[in-house]
């Protein structure tokens, strides 16, 4: 399925998968090996895994939108953000989760949950 990493006393495991795989599914395939889709609760955390995506594409990592406010798959209140300008702004009423390295800035961008991105894991070590 991918590439795990350590960083922090979290595993990371990257799906590289080229046609990548809706949010939800995302989601189930992070909790058949333990794990969640990846949190950012900081900017250590957000350069490592910038650092470990190389490329311009966009990874789904575990934010979810509950209508204006916004949470990890781990379960935590988000408490740090990093948008593009002017996101997230929930396009057409149906942007409820979180790409990450999207755009000329690589920050988070709310998208679609049925689109299909690959998808960071991240397991607490």
């Amino acid at each position: 399925m991918g590439v795990w990493t350590v960083c922090m006393s979290l595993c990371l495991l990257f799906a590289l998968n080229a046609s990548g795989e809706i949010h939800y599914d995302n989601t189930v395939s992070c909790l058949n090996h333990g794990g969640n889709l990846a949190s950012v609760h900081n900017l250590k955390e957000y350069t490592f895994l910038k650092l470990m995506i190389s490329s311009s594409r966009s990874y789904w990592i575990g934010g979810y939108d509950a209508e204006g406010t916004w949470f990890w798959s781990d379960g935590s209140k988000m408490n740090f953000k990093l948008w593009n300008p002017g996101e997230p702004n929930n396009q057409k009423h149906v942007e409820h989760c979180i790409e990450m390295n999207y755009g000329a800035t690589g920050f988070w961008n709310d998208q679609e949950c049925t689109d299909k991105v690959p998808f960071v894991c991240a397991i607490s070590g």
